[in-house]
């Protein structure tokens, strides 16, 4: 149970992190 919750969180901040940077290459390139 907790493991699962574990494996959720860095699965969502994995996608965070992919969100993120893909956002800032997007600026970079309209700047």
């Amino acid at each position: 149970m907790r493991n699962q919750a574990f494996r959720k969180v860095i699965v969502y901040a994995m996608v965070g992190l992919m969100l993120l940077s893909s956002l800032m290459m997007g600026l970079s390139f309209v700047i």
